[in-house]
């Protein structure tokens, strides 16, 4: 066994083999989400945007043009170009203020949002019965230990 790939430390090992774990499921996911990419049209990093928008609707965050392009790390003008392929695709709208023309909300549209339940929504239905076979502790050990990669990852 090459130096360095299994720690000498058995707790360190075990935590390696759950870190391995995580990141088969992040690749996973990152192929899913390409595979949808394709069949829809999209780049991968619209994919992304429509994702940070729905969560910032979950979340209750007026998403901006500007705080988009601070959760997809991107400069305003990269940002623009996927907002304008997201618009011409009819997968976001931008909504004006009311009281300040020169700002607006993005909002993804229902028929993205039908598009991705149509997709996703098989591979959501197996991951929500996954996590209800946990019992209710379990799920909260889980939540945490998610939270906490979420946090050590920035």
């Amino acid at each position: 066994m090459r130096e360095g790939v299994t720690p000498a430390d058995p707790e360190r090992a075990a935590a390696l083999d759950v870190v391995h774990l995580l990141r088969e499921v992040a690749l996973r996911y990152d192929r899913a989400v390409g595979e949808f990419a394709r069949t829809a049209g999209l780049h991968g990093t619209d994919v992304r945007a429509l994702v940070s928008l729905l969560d910032a609707e979950r979340a209750g965050v007026a998403a901006t043009p500007t705080w988009l392009a601070q959760q997809l790390g991107m400069t305003s003008q990269a940002t623009t170009a996927v907002i304008h392929r997201l618009e011409a695709a009819g997968h976001v709208e931008r909504l004006r203020s009311r009281t300040d023309g020169r700002s607006a909300r993005l909002q993804v549209s229902d028929t993205a949002v039908a598009l991705g339940w149509q997709f996703f929504g098989p591979l959501l239905d197996r991951l929500i019965i996954t996590t209800q076979a946990l019992d209710p502790s379990q799920q909260t050990l889980v939540k945490d230990y998610l939270t906490a990669v979420t946090d050590a990852l920035g």
